[in-house]
């Protein structure tokens, strides 16, 4: 298989992107806690996609340190919490 695109490269970054804001709520499976901006990088010659800048805004922070019963944190942090051994988890009280 060939190199990816560009532009392929730049939405594979979207599913990642989202576990680190997305997180489920009493309302939502998978209800947005943050804002991105993408900024697309153009070749002004050819006119095509040479890269990208993504920004993220985190629009509740609380939800890092506590969240209510009824809701799950961020997605990313029950990835994280299944690919961590045994001992790192309990390291780290989880």
């Amino acid at each position: 298989m060939g190199e990816k695109s560009i532009e392929d490269k730049i939405m594979a970054c979207n599913p990642i992107l989202e576990a680190y804001g997305n997180a489920k709520t009493s309302r939502n499976d998978n209800s947005s806690r943050f804002g991105k901006y993408v900024t697309l990088i153009i070749n002004q010659t050819t006119r095509n996609i040479v890269g990208a800048t993504i920004e993220n805004y985190l629009l509740e922070k609380s939800r890092i340190c506590a969240a209510p019963v009824s809701e799950r944190n961020y997605h990313i942090f029950y990835g994280m919490c299944t690919g961590m051994s045994k001992q790192d988890l309990k390291k780290y009280h989880l």
